[in-house]
């Protein structure tokens, strides 16, 4: 994978803390943030907020796959 860089997988890893419920203070001092509200704005709360985007996402992918 050559465009694949460890800073491609930050929204992943800022997701996981989030989900695992660590606050934000932890993921913004491990991505390297001085301001929380940086890790909050830009990382943590996004996968509730749109779930019904990732549903529809995801039917059309199955659809995809089963044709």
């Amino acid at each position: 994978m050559p465009n694949v860089t460890s800073h491609s997988f930050r929204k992943t890893v800022a997701t996981l803390i989030d989900d695992a419920g660590l606050s934000a203070r932890i993921g913004a001092d491990h991505l390297g943030h001085a301001r929380v509200s940086m890790t909050q704005d830009r990382y943590m709360s996004r996968g509730r907020v749109h779930n019904q985007v990732a549903d529809l996402l995801d039917r059309a992918v199955t659809d995809i796959n089963d044709e």
